[in-house]
């Protein structure tokens, strides 16, 4: 279609300015434009339009033509159709830098391996014996088995001491007992967990079935790197 619209252009404009541009040459530039305009790329255009004319200056024409169709696109509409394509399905993408991270940056590529873990089994007494205050912000607690059973915030822990209460255990101070994240997952839907969870940092875990602990992601880690 954009070459047949590009033939159709060229014969007003031979006829008016007696150009000795060939029909064939409006037939590449138009179907440049038109490819930038529904997949992006208008580099990867230009080098497909050398490839087939080798031709310099009919590629610098094609050069101009997309990175004008280029910013007419993204100045109206804001993106290519294709990327608006994407949007419908769920995937907020805007640009190719941000496929990429969708399908790179995975959690095991952003969870930190050192881990603050204690019993379950544990005492009050013990746990606060275990984890000094300000020594950690959270400890994950895991059975006899390692397999991941919640989290507990320590700054709870003293802060229920300063206010004079006392328990048997630390089963009271549960937190994120059904909330982990898993290696596979990425970036976007390990952010959408902390949302889900208003959660600081998260336990990972290697899978549901075992439930073994492997490391911890907190949301602002996964942020900073999505930023840079």
């Amino acid at each position: 279609m954009s070459a047949m619209l590009g033939k159709i252009f060229a014969m007003p404009i031979g006829y008016l300015l007696d150009n000795e541009l060939k029909p064939a040459v409006f037939a590449v530039v138009g179907t440049s434009s038109l490819a930038v305009a529904l997949i992006g790329g208008p580099l990867t255009m230009t080098f497909l339009a050398l490839e087939i004319t080798r031709n310099f200056p009919i590629t610098a024409l094609v050069l101009a033509a997309t990175i004008t169709s280029s910013l007419v696109v993204r100045t109206t509409f804001g993106y290519s159709f294709a990327t608006w394509r994407f949007q419908l399905r769920g995937e907020s993408i805007r640009s190719p830098h941000d496929i990429g991270w969708i399908r790179n940056l995975t959690v095991d590529k952003l969870m930190r391996p050192d881990i603050k873990k204690a019993n379950a089994s544990l005492s009050l007494q013990e746990f606060r014996e275990q984890f000094p205050f300000a020594s950690t912000q959270r400890a994950i607690i895991v059975d006899e088995n390692e397999r991941y059973v919640w989290i507990v915030l320590v700054p709870e822990v003293y802060a229920e001491e300063s206010d004079g209460q006392q328990s048997a255990d630390i089963g009271r101070f549960i937190r994120y007992r059904n909330d982990t994240l898993q290696p596979q997952m990425n970036a976007r839907q390990a952010a959408t967990i902390f949302d889900k969870t208003s959660s600081e940092a998260l336990a990972v875990v290697n899978n549901l079935i075992e439930r073994r602990v492997i490391g911890q992601l907190g949301e602002a880690h996964t942020l900073r790197r999505h930023a840079e």
